[in-house]
């Protein structure tokens, strides 16, 4: 037992030995991946040390001489330095004192041994080592000292060579055993320790495809997570959504107060649907999956118009207005992806209401400049100086005394604006009391008629006689919809299920069938493919409507048959533009 306990003593006492020159100067290192560079170097350090004391002094009892002696102890000395010098936190002198001293070395036996030293090895070594100190070197500002150390270590290679050829320096005479012992054993040396470093990067190169690999999971649980939660906050903020804008057509029945009250409501309902379209739209970006473009001939005029149509109701209730003008060179039908285009001005139109003064005027204004088409948008009230040089950089937002944002409205237009081929500035204002966002679009010739259609909103009877079937299993989303439906002049009748939803139709023949996405027993999707494979209901026309507002969901369902997808929280203007493609015979001219 007492030598089991001496044996344990005497292991334990050599690995504290060895460790604290292993990790000297990691002490106040929190991250492994910020120990592991200095580790290595101390590693390094410690086993050429070891080395070049035990094969130096091998090769000093082959061929006793003070060239070969002296030179080991000032080697040993300069890795036992590099040491010291982590320990004192001087990482960048620390690295570089090894460079030195393996190159110096390296040049130096390889100049005394001649021969016997596999110059091959030697620069295979050096750049194994050099590639290693690299990292150090690149994060720190002295890079100049690096390059200088790279072009002497290079030259004093190239002398070698040459002078192994040349023979201006003459090599130590050596017996032949004895070369071949040393060039054995450097060769062996030399391929130990380049087999040490390059493995520290095997390892760590496992532990980025672990990393990777575990990133990816945790993608996948987030992208699962995120539609789990937006389908969970859609649902109730289409209640709140509908329930304003079915107060906003009962509005003339309140006091003044009261109609302030349902403006307010109104405008925090609109602005919260923007922000979760907005956090939707980036991830489509970082996806790498919002850069289609698809070109048509569109009305500018009636394109802009739409945009501030929408944004004016939320202007109105700040006391701000929203001018339009247009330049006279400015051809009335212009070729550009009017649903990309739309999205742009409407950003900026809701960034330029939000972030104005209240009782002031907001403008847009489109202007031709020979082959370009610049759009500024100008509010009352200056941004942040500081803030002005990165608002386009998402996660970055302003504030001011009525809201603040998410900062990723401008970044989106950014990415945008760009994918259409134009740029997005901000101009300087000389008297600094407005802010202007310019952005510029390629002027391209279109071909044939616009297919914008003209400004519309829903209204009461619009389509008298529709009758509609409304599949939704939340009570508040199929009281709306039935309420809003009913508005439009359509007689809605409502199920909670897809079984119950296929008896009625073929007891009702709806006009139109507006369904949930996400139902019990029977999807949405499983909804469709029973009707689009019936010969009797397979031209019925169906609107999907869900709080999944992800792309893929969308194309997906959309290719099973449905003819629109309307996601929530509904504005009722979309459900009106939809059921207007599908009921043109029903719908009154107003």
């Amino acid at each position: 037992m007492l030598d089991m306990y001496i044996h344990n003593k005497i292991l334990s006492g050599f690995i504290n030995f060895l460790g604290r020159p292993l990790f000297a100067g990691t002490k106040d290192f929190t991250y492994k991946e910020d120990k592991r560079p200095v580790i290595l170097v101390n590693a390094l350090g410690l086993l050429m040390t070891i080395l070049v004391l035990g094969i130096g002094s091998f090769f000093y009892s082959l061929h006793p001489s003070m060239v070969i002696l002296l030179p080991i102890l000032i080697e040993a000395a300069a890795f036992i330095y590099v040491i010291v010098l982590n320990h004192l936190k001087k990482y960048f002198k620390a690295s570089l004192v090894m460079l030195i001293a393996n190159s110096v070395f390296a040049v130096y036996w390889s100049t005394v041994f001649g021969t016997a030293i596999p110059i091959d090895l030697v620069m295979a070594f050096l750049a194994t080592i050099v590639f290693h100190l690299c990292n150090t070197f690149f994060l720190s500002k002295e890079r100049k000292v690096l390059v200088s150390c790279l072009i002497i270590t290079v030259t004093a290679l190239i002398l070698v060579q040459v002078n192994q050829r040349q023979r201006f320096i003459a090599p130590l005479e050596l017996a032949p055993d004895t070369a071949y012992i040393i060039h054995l054993i450097t060769s062996s040396a030399f391929l130990a320790l380049i087999i040490l470093v390059m493995s520290s990067y095997i390892g760590k190169i496992h532990a980025l495809l672990y990393s990777e690999r575990k990133l990816k999971d945790a993608s996948v649980a987030k992208s699962t997570f995120l539609r789990e939660t937006y389908h969970e906050l859609r649902t109730p903020l289409n209640a709140i959504y509908g329930i304003a804008q079915l107060l906003q057509l009962r509005r003339n029945g309140y006091s003044a107060e009261e109609k302030r009250e349902i403006d307010d409501l109104y405008s925090a309902c609109y602005i919260a649907r923007n922000i979760i379209n907005n956090v939707l739209d980036m991830s489509r970006i970082d996806a790498g999956r919002f850069n289609t473009v698809t070109k048509e001939s569109l009305n500018l005029k009636e394109c802009v118009g739409h945009c501030t149509a929408i944004n004016q109701y939320i202007a109105l209730s700040r006391g701000i207005t929203i001018r339009e003008s247009f330049d006279e060179q400015l051809p009335a039908i212009i070729s550009s992806d009017k649903i990309i285009l739309t999205k742009i001005i409407n950003n900026l139109l809701s960034n330029a209401v939000k972030f104005a003064t209240g009782n002031s005027c907001v403008e847009i204004r489109c202007q031709r400049e020979q082959h370009q088409v610049i759009f500024r948008v100008i509010n009352q009230g200056s941004i942040n100086y500081e803030k002005a040089a990165q608002i386009f950089e998402a996660f970055v937002s302003e504030r001011n005394q009525i809201t603040e944002g998410t900062g990723l409205g401008l970044s989106i237009t950014k990415h945008l604006v760009e994918l259409l081929g134009g740029q997005i500035f901000i101009e300087p204002d000389e008297k600094n009391t407005h802010t202007i966002i310019a952005f510029t679009l390629p002027l391209e010739a279109a071909r044939g008629k616009s297919s914008t259609a003209s400004k519309q909103h829903y209204r009461r009877n619009v389509f008298p006689g529709a009758t509609a079937l409304v599949i939704e299993d939340d009570p508040i989303s199929s009281s709306l919809l039935t309420k809003i439906l009913s508005h439009m002049g359509l007689t809605a009748t409502l199920c909670h299920t897809g079984e119950e939803a296929m008896e009625l139709i073929q007891i009702e023949r709806p006009d139109v069938i507006i369904s949930d996405l996400h139902m019990s027993n029977m999807s949405g999707k499983e909804l469709l493919q029973h009707l689009r494979s019936h010969p009797l209901f397979k031209d019925i026309p169906v609107l999907i409507v869900s709080g999944d507002a992800f792309t893929s969901v969308k194309e997906d369902i959309l290719r099973a048959g449905a003819n629109a997808y309307i996601s929530k929280p509904v504005h009722f203007n979309e459900l009106y533009l939809a059921l207007s493609r599908h009921l043109p015979q029903f719908q009154a001219q107003a």
